[in-house]
C-alpha cells in the first residue's frame, strides 16, 4: 500500500508553525473549563457536600468510594503510612489499594484542596478538570494536523463527548484522559516526524505512561495493547519502511521504559509482590465479560443524549450489562458515515490511516470475547476470547475500550475534515455532483453535533446525611474502630465518607475495596470476622439476602441455632471497637434496619450521643458493658 509520506514542511505544518499556540491554546483551554462548570451546574466545583449521582444517587456507590481514596493519599503520606496499603478499612486485615481505584497520582495533586475544603470538593474540582484538560489536550494534538476551528470541536467530541459523559456520573479515574492524546502525538513523532531524538521523546513517553498508570492502570494497558497491535497493521501494509520504523521505537524503549518504572515502580510492587497483594484478577473474569459493548452500541443514543428517541434509548438502556456508566460506545449514524467515508477517502493519509484502523482495533475489542447483537448474545467468538486467557487480561473490562474508539475515531474525523475543507476550497467551481456531495457531507457534521449534543446538566446531588453527622460523629475518640450499620460495601459507602470527612479519625470493619477473600479473583466484600455470625446478621439486616446482586458473590446466612447478641460482645471486644454506629437515613439504609437497631440496643442499651433528629445513633462502649 502506497501511504503519503510526511514531508518536513508540507503546507500544514507551515500554518502551525505560524500560530500563536499559547495564547489560542489557553484562551480555548479556559472556554473548556467554562464548559466543565456549565456541565454539573447549579452545583459548583468547590462544593462540599455534592457529588454526581452515579449509579445508586445520593453521594453512594463509586463516587463517594473515590472522595475516600482522596482523602487517604495525603493523609498516608503526612502520617509515613504505606500509600497501597492500610487496616483504616476492612479493619484488622487491611486491604491491598494498589489493586483498586486509588489514583495516587490525583491524590497528591488535590491535596492542597483536600487539606483545605475536604475530599469531596477534591473530587468536584478534579471532575472538571478532567473534562476541561481532556479536552484541551486533544485540542493541542489536533491543532497540530487540522486549523484551530476544527480542532476546537475535536477536543469537544473528545473531552465531552458520549464516553465522558457516561462515565463521568461514577468513574474520576475513568474520565481522567488528558494524558492519552499527547502519548499517540509523542508516538507519532518517534515514527514519523522525528522532531526530537528518539532518547528525548522516550523519556517523554515513559512519563506520561508512568502519570497514567497511577492514574488508571487499565486504560493504560489497553491503550499499549491497541497500539502493540497497531504496529504490527502498520509493519504488514508497508513492509518497505519496517526499518524506518522499527529503529526509532527500539532506541526510545529503554528511556520508556527506565522512566516508566523509576514512576510507578513501588506501585508495581505493591500490586504484584507485597505483602497480601491480589492473587488473580481483580474480578471473575466471566462478570467483567458481563459488561462489554453491543454491535450496534455506536449508533444507539443513550438517555445521556439531548436527543434520544424513547424506543432506541430503551434498547441502548440495556447495553454493557445494563450499566449506563459502562455504555458508553455511542457516536451517532452521522459520525460513523463520517468515519467511513473519510478512512477510504483519505486511506493515503497516515494519520487517517491508522487513527482509522486503531479505531477499528478498539471497537471489536470492546465487543468482549463473544458477539452480542442488539442484546442479545451470540456464540460468535471474538479475538477477546483468545486474550481473555493471557495473564492480566482477565483484568479489562471490555466496554471500556470504548475511550480508545472515541479517541481515534476523533483523531481520524478530524483530521479527515481538514483534509476535505482544504479539497473543498481548492474545487469551489467543481461540477454541481461534486459540490452536493460536499454539501452532503457538511450535512452529516452538523447533524453528527447535533446528535452528539448531551443531555445537561448531569444530575448531581447533595449528600444524604443531616449537617451535624460530621459534629456528632467527632464524639468518637481519635484512633477508634468502629462498626457500622449499614455494613460498609457497595453501595453503601456513608462510612467511608464520614471517616474520610472526619480526617481519617477512626477505623472502619468493612468497606468497599477489592479484596482477596480467599479466592483466585478479587471481590468487593470483606473476608468475614469471627465470630461471623455479627457480620452476616447485619448484612442479611442489609441486604435481605445472602447474595450480592451483579456479582454472584455468595456468603452463609446467619445460624438459626446461634446467638448473635452474645457474639456481638465477643466481637466487639475481640476487635477492640470503641464505637457502634447506627445510620437511619432515608435512603439505603437496607432492607431490615430495625434488625441491626434492636441488636445493638439489646447489648449496649440506650445510644450514647446521637444528632439532633436522631437519624444517627452511636454507641461508645468503652463507656458501657455489653449484655450477652
Amino acid at each position: 500500500m502506497n501511504i503519503e509520506p510526511v514531508s518536513s514542511k508540507p503546507a500544514l505544518w507551515s500554518r502551525q508553525l505560524t500560530w500563536s499556540p499559547r495564547v489560542t491554546f489557553w484562551s480555548l483551554l479556559g472556554v473548556y473549563g467554562m464548559l466543565a462548570v456549565a456541565l454539573f451546574w447549579p452545583s459548583v466545583p468547590w462544593s462540599q457536600d455534592t457529588l454526581p449521582a452515579g449509579v445508586y444517587g445520593r453521594g453512594f456507590g463509586d463516587p463517594a468510594q473515590m472522595t475516600w481514596f482522596l482523602e487517604w493519599i495525603p493523609y498516608a503520606l503526612r502520617h509515613g503510612l504505606n500509600i497501597f496499603h492500610t487496616n483504616y478499612l476492612d479493619y484488622p486485615l487491611g486491604v491491598d489499594l494498589a489493586n483498586g481505584t486509588s489514583v495516587p497520582l490525583l491524590g497528591v495533586l488535590s491535596a492542597p484542596v483536600t487539606l483545605t475544603l475536604g475530599p469531596v470538593a477534591a473530587f468536584n474540582i478534579l471532575l472538571r478538570i478532567a473534562f476541561a484538560t481532556s479536552a484541551g489536550s486533544m485540542f493541542w494534538v489536533l491543532r497540530k494536523w487540522t486549523r484551530t476551528s476544527v480542532a476546537f470541536v475535536g477536543g469537544l467530541l473528545y473531552g465531552f463527548g458520549p464516553y465522558m459523559i457516561d462515565q463521568g456520573q461514577n468513574h474520576l479515574n475513568l474520565v481522567f484522559i488528558a494524558l492519552p492524546p499527547i502519548m499517540i502525538w509523542c508516538l507519532y513523532d518517534l515514527l514519523f516526524l522525528r522532531l526530537h531524538s528518539p532518547k528525548r521523546t522516550g523519556l517523554v513517553l515513559g512519563a506520561l505512561a508512568g502519570a497514567q498508570a497511577l492514574i488508571n492502570p487499565e486504560l493504560l494497558a489497553m491503550m499499549a495493547v491497541v497500539l502493540l497491535i497497531g504496529l504490527v497493521v502498520l509493519v504488514v501494509v508497508s513492509p518497505r519502511h519496517r526499518n524506518e520504523w522499527l529503529i526509532p521505537l527500539v532506541q526510545a524503549i529503554p528511556a520508556v521504559v527506565l522512566i516508566f518504572l523509576a514512576i510507578t515502580g513501588y506501585l508495581l510492587w505493591a500490586m504484584f509482590f507485597a505483602p497480601g497483594h491480589l492473587v488473580g484478577s481483580v474480578y471473575p473474569s466471566s462478570d467483567l465479560q458481563f459488561f462489554r459493548s453491543d454491535v450496534l452500541e455506536a449508533i444507539y443514543p443513550t438517555d445521556n443524549q439531548f436527543i434520544a428517541p424513547l424506543s432506541l434509548a430503551v434498547i441502548a438502556y440495556r447495553f454493557a450489562g445494563g450499566n449506563f456508566t459502562e455504555n458508553a460506545g455511542y457516536l451517532s449514524v452521522p459520525f460513523v458515515v463520517l468515519f467511513g467515508i473519510f478512512a477510504v477517502r483519505w486511506r493515503r493519509d497516515r494519520v487517517v490511516l491508522f487513527a482509522s484502523v486503531l479505531a477499528l482495533i478498539s471497537f471489536v475489542l470492546s465487543l468482549g470475547s463473544r458477539l452480542t447483537f442488539q442484546n442479545k448474545p451470540t456464540h460468535f467468538p471474538l479475538p477477546e476470547a483468545l486474550l481473555v486467557h493471557l495473564p492480566l487480561w482477565g483484568n479489562i473490562v471490555p466496554a471500556r475500550f470504548s475511550f480508545l474508539v472515541a479517541l481515534f475515531s476523533v483523531i481520524a474525523v478530524a483530521v479527515g475534515t481538514e483534509k476535505f475543507l482544504v479539497s473543498a476550497s481548492s474545487h469551489a467551481t467543481s461540477g454541481a455532483g461534486t459540490r452536493l456531495g460536499n454539501l452532503g457531507v457538511v450535512a452529516l457534521m452538523v447533524t453528527a453535533l447535533v446528535l452528539l449534543w448531551p443531555l445537561v446538566p448531569l444530575h448531581t446531588e447533595t449528600l444524604p446525611w443531616a449537617n451535624d453527622v460530621p459534629s456528632t460523629l467527632n464524639a468518637i475518640p481519635s484512633g477508634s474502630v468502629v462498626l457500622n450499620y449499614p455494613f460498609p460495601l457497595d453501595p453503601w459507602t456513608e462510612a467511608m465518607s464520614w471517616q474520610a470527612a472526619d480526617e481519617m479519625n477512626f477505623r472502619i470493619i468493612g468497606g468497599y475495596v477489592t479484596e482477596q477473600n480467599g479466592k483466585h479473583f478479587g471481590e468487593s466484600f470483606p473476608v468475614l470476622l469471627k465470630p461471623k455470625i455479627v457480620e452476616e446478621t447485619l448484612i442479611q439486616a442489609q441486604l435481605g439476602t445472602n447474595k450480592i446482586s451483579g456479582e454472584q458473590i455468595n456468603f452463609p446466612p446467619p445460624s438459626a441455632r446461634s446467638k448473635v447478641q452474645p457474639a456481638l460482645c465477643v466481637f466487639l471486644h475481640r476487635y477492640h471497637v470503641a464505637a457502634v454506629v447506627f445510620w437511619k437515613g432515608k435512603s439505603y439504609r437496607g432492607v431490615n434496619p430495625g434488625r441491626a437497631h434492636r441488636l445493638f440496643s439489646a447489648a449496649l442499651g440506650p445510644p450514647t450521643i446521637s444528632n439532633v433528629n436522631d437519624t444517627l445513633l452511636i454507641w461508645l462502649t468503652t463507656r458501657t458493658s455489653c449484655t450477652p
